[in-house]
């Protein structure tokens, strides 16, 4: 009777201690980005400042770990040479990891999909992006998060993202 109790509790308690990373959730950030080209478009480099609003929700998936999915918007002001890196919208799907009560560590992988402005001239661009990122709780309700991500486009144009942001529970 008690092995059953044990088994009962320690089931009962799993998801709890991933809960903490689980439900919905909005957030914002501050971004870097640095657009790169590749193939055709070798050499090509420019970089700068934006923004970035997201939400989302996980789900535990076992004592310390949890799958979700997320959406974002992000606003660049990477330019030069008469190109700009405009805006963009994402979803995808993360999975985390807790290192400790507080701590998490995941991956993510999606579609993006960016408008970029080359000398008057403006067009979408389709592109998977993927990354790592660390996110830290500091109350019950908010957690500070730190990401690195980047975004392949099919046009020969690689965006490598950094973004410190604020992440609001419910």
């Amino acid at each position: 009777m008690i092995k059953i109790a044990a088994a009962a509790a320690a089931l009962a308690a799993t998801p709890a201690f991933a809960a903490d990373f689980a439900g919905p959730y909005v957030g914002g950030g501050v971004t870097l980005d640095n657009v790169q080209g590749s193939g055709a478009l070798e050499g090509v480099g420019f970089s700068g400042v934006g923004a970035t609003a997201f939400a989302g929700y996980n789900l535990p998936v076992g004592a310390s770990t949890f799958a979700g999915v997320e959406a974002n918007i992000d606003l660049n002001t990477a330019d030069a040479g008469g190109i700009e890196a405009k805006w963009g919208w994402g979803v995808g799907a993360r999975f985390g990891y807790k290192l400790n009560d507080s701590t998490a560590l995941y991956a993510r992988a999606g579609y993006a999909r960016g408008k970029i402005e080359v000398l008057g001239s403006s067009g979408w661009g389709d592109g998977v992006r993927y990354g790592a990122g660390l996110e830290t709780r500091v109350t019950d309700s908010v957690s500070l998060r730190a990401e690195f991500t980047q975004t392949n486009y099919e046009s020969d144009i690689i965006n490598n993202q950094g973004t410190l942001g604020i992440v609001f529970g419910f």
